[in-house]
């Protein structure tokens, strides 16, 4: 994969985020006219395919954040849309099922989804 200036940006973008974004939210903090969205998209599909980032899916809003090595999962609050991030327990578990099915597995992805204290308080 050749990293243009262009895939350089939006590497930038996520590594600095403490939270996954959307293909929307990066394409608004990009400076203007550097690239659409339709660019955006394509550079994060390119990006997953290779294992670079993660994404998780909610209310049909695909969300991307940086593989690392200390691996993440996220808990939504479908209330406020709040992200918290959870440790991976998975890793070891996962390891095993695919050791049974020799079955090679390139990533995985959790995301919880339910309500946070507050919005709980307000149901």
């Amino acid at each position: 994969m050749r990293m243009t200036k262009q895939r350089k940006s939006i590497l930038k973008l996520l590594n600095q985020s403490n939270q996954p974004k959307s293909a929307e939210m990066i394409l608004l903090e990009l400076p203007d006219e550097t690239m659409n969205l339709s660019t955006v998209y394509r550079t994060l599909d390119t990006f997953f395919a290779q294992g670079l980032i993660s994404k998780s899916t909610m209310k049909n809003t695909a969300y991307y954040y940086i593989n690392k090595k200390d691996h993440h999962h996220y808990m939504i609050c479908l209330g406020c849309q709040k992200m918290y991030e959870i440790d991976c327990h998975l890793d070891h578990i996962a390891d095993h099922v695919a050791k049974d099915h020799h079955f090679k597995i390139t990533h995985h992805d959790m995301t919880v989804y339910g309500y946070c204290e507050s919005c709980q308080k307000s149901m």
